[in-house]
């Protein structure tokens, strides 16, 4: 299951990384593109020897472990320091699947992968998110501060840049219950719970939907 997260990142913190981009330096990006990388994948990205990346890496980790959105959707354990990726004209990323584990060994296993947008879409031609699912391929190019939640097994590529200069952050998270189909029964059943609290339902309804959540949650996940 896909999740679109509007507004991840607000207007202020876009300001503030890409402020702080403008003078980081940029490494080849094919370092991390695993044994295809200098065939399919071309683009930079932050070093993280940099002075910059420390610090945006924080502010980004902690950013997302404090959003309900993510807390939600992905319910997660671990989650691996960000990649800050630059796209110019004639970068591309090729159809991939991400590495099943990443980091210093033994890894952490990747369930979900997830790309938050820092530059407006007319910012540049082409960069789209490309996600190959079974319901056919999704297209992304979302505005500044969202993000794009999706499960690392799927096939996805970024389309070439053609004008201008495509800004992301990627990264990886470890889920608390790694099966997909049961984090979407436990994703909806949290939605669920919240729309009936907003609708004033039943107290007993809500407490039956939380029951079952939460029982659901204690039987899955893995902390």
């Amino acid at each position: 299951m896909v999740a679109v997260i509007e507004g991840l990142l607000s207007k202020e913190q876009v300001q503030t990384i890409a402020k702080r981009l403008f003078g980081a330096q940029f490494v080849d990006g094919t370092l991390s593109g695993g044994p295809l990388g200098e065939a399919i994948k071309k683009n930079t990205q932050v070093s993280p020897q940099s002075p910059e990346y420390r610090e945006l890496s924080q502010l980004v980790l902690g950013i997302m472990r404090q959003n309900d959105q993510v807390a939600i959707a992905a319910l997660p354990k671990r989650i691996l320091s960000p990649i800050f990726a630059s796209y110019v004209e004639g970068n591309r990323y090729g159809e991939h699947v991400d590495a099943a584990l990443m980091g210093p060994y033994p890894g952490m296993r990747t369930d979900l992968s997830i790309t938050i947008f820092l530059n407006d879409p007319g910012a540049y031609d082409g960069g789209e998110l490309v996600l190959k699912t079974a319901f056919g391929e999704q297209i992304y190019k979302r505005a500044a501060g969202d993000a794009v939640l999706y499960p690392t097994h799927y096939v996805h590529r970024v389309n070439p840049i053609t004008r201008g200069r495509r800004l992301a952050i990627v990264t990886w998270i470890e889920s608390m219950v790694r099966d997909p189909a049961r984090r979407e029964v436990i994703e909806d059943l949290a939605e669920a719970m919240d729309k009936l609290v907003r609708d004033g339902a039943d107290g007993e309804i809500i407490r039956r939907v939380e029951k079952a959540r939460l029982n659901l949650l204690r039987m899955w996940a893995d902390t």
